[in-house]
């Protein structure tokens, strides 16, 4: 039990910090905790848990990818264009995939392949396919779809939007995912040393380029569900999004240095900043302040494990040094026994 409690320590830090959350959220409005409401906010933070499971392999592996909004305008303003020119709502759905995953793809092959840091390629490509999304949505975006493009965003399975269920079941399979197939202990081996995982005949490049794809994709279903929320599309959609994803991978426990983390961590890590702007935008909190917080959080996140690491090395110095101090003050074991000289008696 106690291994489990020390293995688990960072989610069940987050999740008495989800508990502190409630409380402090309902105490900032009365009507945080109407079911209805908390229903209606864990759809909207949908789009978001989409795009934070797409990007926790690739963080795992010790990248990162700042073109997922991005490459979520060019999904919602295509699949709005091909609902208003009436092309079939499943055709639709696999052109969305399709171009989606291309565009992960490509982010993985100019990091894997050609070796060129994930930082510079996702934030050039995010330029440029935030770009695209303004080309096809033109001025004024997409509006008028026909109601089978948005039916989703109107279902609800008992008392929770579909959406919300489907986002469950996603975080479900990249549990799976990352825990219990090849893909994922290659992904925590090669953000743990990408040179030794090379050497033991791991693809990694197969394996980076795979989870590049899969963010892409990840980012095309978050653009889908955001057209069937608003019921429209433009080519800002998400525009800023990153900062919450972000906070939302590297909060859950997962390492910015690669190698580390659980999808359990990553979705309390939602629920929790979830939870969080909810209840400010109750209580009417500025957007600026709201930022702020995710901003400090995501610090936060980052420094923790780094200032944990210098106190346990720290402390293990500290150690060391007592015990030379005491060999100095005291000699060898070997020259001691029972505080007498083994030369007593010659």
């Amino acid at each position: 039990m106690r291994s489990i409690l020390k293995s688990y320590s960072w989610e069940l830090l987050l999740v008495v910090l989800i508990g502190a959350a409630f409380v402090w959220s309902s105490m900032l409005s009365p009507y945080f905790l109407d079911p209805i409401n908390l229903a209606n906010s864990a759809a909207f933070f949908v789009i978001f848990a989409f795009m934070a499971l797409g990007q926790f392999p690739i963080v795992v592996q010790g990248e990162i990818d700042l073109s997922l909004p991005s490459i979520l305008a060019v999904s919602s303003v295509t699949y709005a264009t091909l609902a208003v020119r009436g092309v079939p709502l499943p055709a639709a759905v696999g052109a969305i995939l399709a171009v989606t995953v291309a565009m992960g793809v490509l982010n993985g092959v100019l990091v894997a392949r050609f070796g060129l840091p994930s930082l510079a390629v996702t934030l050039g490509t995010a330029g440029a396919f935030r770009g695209i999304a303004y080309i096809i949505a033109g001025a004024a975006g997409v509006t008028g779809l026909p109601k089978q493009y948005t039916i989703l965003g109107r279902m609800w399975v008992w008392i929770l939007p579909v959406w919300v269920v489907l986002t469950v079941v996603a975080a479900v399979a990249f549990a799976v995912l990352m825990g219990a197939t090849r893909f994922g202990r290659e992904c925590y081996a090669i953000g743990n040393n990408r040179a030794a995982t090379r050497m033991a005949a791991v693809r990694v490049v197969r394996a980076q380029i795979g989870a590049y794809g899969l963010a892409g994709a990840m980012a095309g279903v978050a653009g889908i569900v955001w057209v069937s929320q608003y019921q429209s599309a433009r080519g800002d959609n998400a525009d800023g999004a990153i900062l919450f994803v972000l906070t939302a991978v590297v909060l859950g426990g997962v390492s910015i240095k690669g190698g580390s983390g659980r999808a359990l961590g990553v979705g309390l890590s939602l629920t929790l900043l979830g939870t969080l702007q909810t209840g400010m935008q109750l209580a009417n909190v500025p957007g600026t302040s709201q930022t702020l917080v995710i901003g400090a959080l995501l610090v936060i996140a980052v420094a923790v494990p780094t200032l944990l690491q210098l106190i346990t090395s720290w402390r293990r110095k500290l150690v060391g040094s007592t015990h030379a101090d005491q060999l100095h003050h005291d000699g060898p074991p070997s020259l001691r026994s029972a505080g007498e000289s083994p030369l007593k008696g010659r």
